[in-house]
């Protein structure tokens, strides 16, 4: 019988490891365009809205970008010929929402979009991919049926572009008005009109920290 070393296993081990990872990974099936999906979601748009009311901080200044609903399907890499293939198909809406309606703790003019996939079944929502799972249908898994649209394209309103204005000119005034008065705090105390407790208190009054 022949014995083989712990050298010459060892040196197996690093040839066939990259091997077998290698061997079909990064194989993607795709999803024929003859497949059927059934009628797309109706009143799709307001139904988002309804489930993202329940979900956010700030539902009351959320303003939504909506897709409209792609024929969507996630197909699996595989790996060495194992594990991949079509997961699901589904109409999906992709959305998009303001940092200022979603964090509770942010600034009211966080207008920064999250991104989210809205899966629906029939007309109903079935998944909501966020973060992670957003990210890996964006950029690896995820497939349209034909061409479509994405929110990153789909410009602001005129009235939703002059209220981000204003709100940031407010910003800035307020932030100008603020360092003028602690300016005007540090001659009060350089001049010895008040205390440096009393300096340091009014600073951050002013700074609102």
């Amino acid at each position: 019988m022949n014995i083989i070393s712990q050298k010459m296993r060892k040196l197996l081990l690093v040839i066939a490891v990259p091997v077998l990872a290698s061997g079909c990974a990064g194989n993607i099936e795709k999803l024929s365009a003859d497949t059927e999906f059934g009628a797309a979601p109706q009143a799709y748009q307001q139904t988002i809205k309804d489930y993202f009311a329940e979900e956010l901080n700030n539902p009351e200044v959320a303003e939504y970008v909506i897709s409209e609903p792609m024929k969507f399907y996630r197909s699996q890499p595989s790996v060495a010929g194992l594990g991949g293939g079509i997961k699901w198909h589904a109409w999906v809406a992709e959305v998009g929402i303001p940092g200022k309606a979603i964090y509770k703790y942010l600034s009211s003019s966080n207008n920064e979009l999250t991104h989210y996939y809205v899966r629906f079944e029939g007309n109903d929502i079935d998944t909501v991919y966020e973060g992670k799972g957003y990210e890996s249908l964006k950029n690896d898994t995820g497939f349209t049926i034909g061409e479509y649209e994405s929110i990153d394209s789909i410009t602001v309103t005129a009235e939703t572009a002059q209220v981000i204005e204003k709100e940031k000119a407010d910003e800035e005034a307020e932030l100008i008005n603020s360092f003028e008065s602690i300016r005007e705090l540090n001659k009060l105390y350089k001049e010895g009109i008040i205390t440096e407790e009393e300096y340091s208190l009014k600073k951050k009054e002013i700074l609102k920290i």
